[in-house]
């Protein structure tokens, strides 16, 4: 909230309201004596306290004495220790602790203003909430709920609308900014069964907790700690000092820890190690037994539930987009309240050290974040201290990365674990007891799956989809699922522990979409219990015992749709079955050349005459022919296509659409952009060592090839708009780059993308949510990033011309895109082009 300068008197830091020269660009944190032990500063000539206070102050890996720098670390990882770069004059240093008692004096207008604000938020949202029994009772009285109102007018205006509070006594809705204005306030009709402080062990969740009890009375709400398996053994004792302590000051408040029932490296087993696609570890570990534990007394229905959070903007590009509450971020039933928002980590510090709060052990050995013992989003920084000051904790962790490493043939141990690369998507070849899989094929309105070594009866989970009729005879099962108005038949052929699933009469994308997400369930489940809490009237029981209740069961599909299989376990190890299955083929042709825009050019000009007049190398003549197939320009015989003569007549009034259409062709029938766009997703970055490392966890086999047409991608990118101009290569450092939102995509791209995707999915009539799905693997969405309100917006101007090749239905909640029967991709096309 405020800016932070160097206090260079007392040794520690001052907060001002403006921007100055003095002003820091990055938020200071305090460094301990500890830390500088462990980095053997005290056998390198410098002397110091063993102290309570602080004695330095770091920024980022740059570490500051009474404002001045002093030395920089760099190159640590969990095996290596850091290298210290001292400045100049700085080498050896006899250090004086922070005097915090004066530089606590200095900030304390500012400490006042920002633990004001936070405690004033926190009593005004649980008043808020807290008073939302009445606010129900009244709303129901009338008939109306409000909250759905709010949530449709905020979809249609696209701005935030309040519930406020008349003087004749009702509810009325109006903008938020509005309503700010005229110093109104705000209500909720959500009635709220618990409100909760949720403890990490870290310093965010320790002042949020601190400021809960100081806005709110104590028996007004709980404290739970997710005991993960990953703990770090300061967070443990720090939690039991936490409850001594308060419990004193407030008998009256609740404290409780959640744990899973299964230890966290059997999951390991099960699952494989948690990566930076898939971390199953936080959904299974820590949300999933907090969200359990919460399940209204005598029933298994999820509380509604209010969360004080320690979230804060500064931590993360993402976390800064966060509202300030938001509702049903992760839960529908979850609202998340962030007090410390705008809190910058310095303000948390001095907010700790003024309130002589107990700091977790770890931070004062340099930890700038408390988490979890190993995570594959950790730094190298953390993984030092972790093996340094917590190596027996660690130790069965890496020994099962070590144990792995060594069936998979990995060549240097070291360089692997250290390195991170354990974190890329886990194969599930050598995982023991892996060996469900599960395959899918379509033909004449029917949907046929076929499952081996499945885990539970597909049966149970079938009345998730709607009522069920079964009828059983010795090897089958024959009935009929009701989803609405609509009835669909099914048999189900069992042999041992495999069975043959048909369905019969389907068509509908969506539901075969929710249908195969069953069959995962039935195939991978494992009952880890992540899905269990996602249902809001308690009808799914997972563990000790699996049970739809069907009286219960709505139909929400919230157990399916909260992961992209229908089931973390399926997500996991079915992508890497498939994966080790199979070889990427049709992509030696590619060479190490990309397509050119020149290249383009002087080929749509001489067209077929182009193979016997032109300058190209020998290795590179194959090469574009490769990307000329692929992009749909020319036949099996190398002769332009009916496709590519109509692309040329039109390149030069708009050279940009014909590359935006190569892209969406190559997407497609590219096994190499196929893979790129589906591995790298929309605002993440990469490089090229990370797809080759990537590459190398998901195939066996053709690792140079897979290098050679790498890198002709990467050459495509650079010889052509696709890369920088359409966000699929942005520059970040001289190796890594971005794959970001591309937002001006023309209208023609965008119809002939839902055209192209529409011959995938068998059918014309789309949803503009269902290309956002996260299983949708093609589309508009996965060929560039274009975000729905920029899609919408293309959508609205095709849906206006005379001769439109689509109808789009976007208001009142609608998002239903219909194309026309009569036209294909290129005939879209055309009459968008003539």
């Amino acid at each position: 909230m405020f800016k932070v300068e160097w206090d260079k008197e007392t040794g520690g830091v001052r907060l001002s309201t403006s921007n100055s020269k003095d002003t820091l660009g990055v938020s200071p944190r305090p460094v301990f004596f500890e830390e500088l032990d462990l980095l053997k500063l005290d056998k390198l000539g410098w002397s110091y306290p063993r102290c309570k206070e602080p004695l330095l102050w770091a920024c980022n890996k740059q570490y500051y004495y009474c404002g001045d720098l002093v030395f920089e670390v760099k190159g640590a990882n969990i095996y290596d220790e850091p290298t210290i770069f001292f400045a100049k004059g700085k080498e050896k240093q006899a250090l004086q602790p922070v005097d915090v008692q004066i530089m606590l004096e200095r900030c304390t207008d500012e400490m006042f203003l920002v633990e004001s604000e936070a405690i004033e938020f926190i009593r005004d949202v649980y008043v808020q909430y807290s008073s939302a029994r009445k606010s129900v009772e009244k709303v129901k009285a009338n008939q109306i709920d409000f909250e759905v109102l709010v949530a449709n007018i905020e979809k249609r205006t696209k701005q935030k609308m309040a519930i406020v509070k008349q003087d004749c006594d009702s509810f009325d809705i109006m903008p938020l900014e509005n309503a700010k204005q005229e110093g109104k306030r705000t209500y909720a009709t959500t009635k709220i069964d618990v409100f909760l402080a949720s403890f990490s062990g870290g310093k965010d969740s320790q002042v949020v907790l601190d400021l809960c009890t100081r806005a709110i009375p104590p028996q007004a709400f709980e404290v739970i700690y997710s005991d993960t398996g990953y703990e770090l053994p300061t967070s443990l004792t720090l939690y039991d000092d936490v409850q001594k302590y308060y419990k004193e000051l407030y008998p009256e408040l609740r404290f409780r820890t959640a744990r899973n029932h299964e230890n966290v490296l059997n999951y390991w087993d099960k699952i494989g190690t948690p990566s930076d696609t898939h971390r199953w570890c936080c959904s299974v570990m820590k949300t999933a037994p907090l969200h359990k534990l919460l399940k209204i007394e005598g029933s298994n229905k999820q509380a509604k539930v209010l969360v004080f959070e320690g979230s804060r903007a500064e931590e993360s590009n993402r976390r800064a987009t966060y509202e300030r509450i938001g509702k049903g971020v992760k839960h529908s039933n979850v609202i998340n309240a962030r007090p410390i928002f705008n809190w910058n980590t310095t303000e948390v510090f001095l907010y700790m050290l003024k309130h002589n709060i107990s700091f977790n052990e770890a931070y004062r050995v340099g930890k700038p974040r408390v988490g979890c013992l190993i995570c594959p989003f950790s730094s190298e920084w953390d993984d030092m201290i972790v093996n340094k000051c917590f190596p027996n904790e660690l130790k069965p962790f890496i020994e099962r990365l070590e144990e792995w490493s060594k069936m998979r043939g990995v060549a240097n141990l070291n360089d692997y674990i250290k390195g991170h690369k354990w974190k890329l998507r886990a194969s599930a070849k050598f995982m023991s007891g892996v060996v469900s899989s599960v395959t899918f094929s379509t033909s004449a309105k029917k949907l046929i799956a076929k499952c081996t070594n499945y885990h539970t009866n597909l049966e149970n989970w079938l009345p998730i989809l709607g009522d069920c009729v079964f009828s059983h005879k010795s090897d089958k099962t024959i009935g009929e699922i009701r989803i609405k108005k609509d009835v669909y038949p099914f048999e189900i052929i069992y042999n041992n522990q495999d069975y043959q699933f048909i369905l019969s009469n389907i068509t509908d994308v969506v539901l075969i979409g929710n249908v195969k997400r069953v069959i995962y369930k039935s195939a991978y489940c494992i009952q880890c219990e992540a899905c269990e809490v996602e249902c809001p009237t308690g009808a799914l029981s997972i563990y000790p015992h699996f049970e739809v209740n069907q009286s219960k069961c709505i139909h929400c599909y919230k157990c399916l749709s909260f992961h992209e299989r229908g089931c973390i376990v399926a997500d996991s190890l079915s992508m890497a079955q498939e994966i080790n299955l199979m070889k990427m083929t049709g992509i030696s042709g590619y060479g190490t050349f990309g397509l050119r825009e020149e290249w383009l050019s002087e080929f749509f000009v001489w067209q077929n005459d182009f193979w016997k007049n032109h300058a190209l190398g020998t290795k590179q003549v194959p090469s574009l022919k490769a990307w000329l197939k692929d992009s749909l320009f020319i036949d099996e015989k190398a002769r332009i296509t009916p496709f590519g003569e109509y692309l040329a007549s039109i390149y030069q009034d708009n050279p940009d659409l014909i590359w935006e259409v190569i892209w969406i062709n190559l997407s497609s029938c590219s096994p190499l952009v196929q893979w790129f766009i589906n591995n790298v997703k929309t605002e993440s970055s990469y490089s090229k060592n990370s797809l080759l490392d990537l590459y190398g966890e998901q195939f066996q086999e053709g690792k140079t090839t897979f290098e050679y047409a790498l890198g002709a991608l990467f050459n495509l990118f650079a010889s052509s708009p696709i890369g920088e101009q359409f966000s699929q290569k942005i520059e970040l450092t001289k190796t890594e780059y971005k794959r970001s939102v591309y937002n001006d995509l023309s209208r023609e791209a965008v119809a002939y993308s839902l055209y192209k995707y529409a011959e995938v999915v068998g059918t014309k009539s789309l949803r503009v949510s269902d290309l956002y799905q996260q299983d949708c693997k093609q589309g508009v969405y996965r060929e560039f990033g274009i975000s729905k309100t920029a899609l919408e917006c293309q959508l609205r101007s095709l849906n206006s011309d005379p001769n439109r090749v689509l109808i789009a239905e976007l208001n009142m909640g609608l998002d239903s895109i219909t194309l026309r029967d009569d036209l294909n991709a290129l005939e879209a096309l055309k009459i968008l082009t003539e």
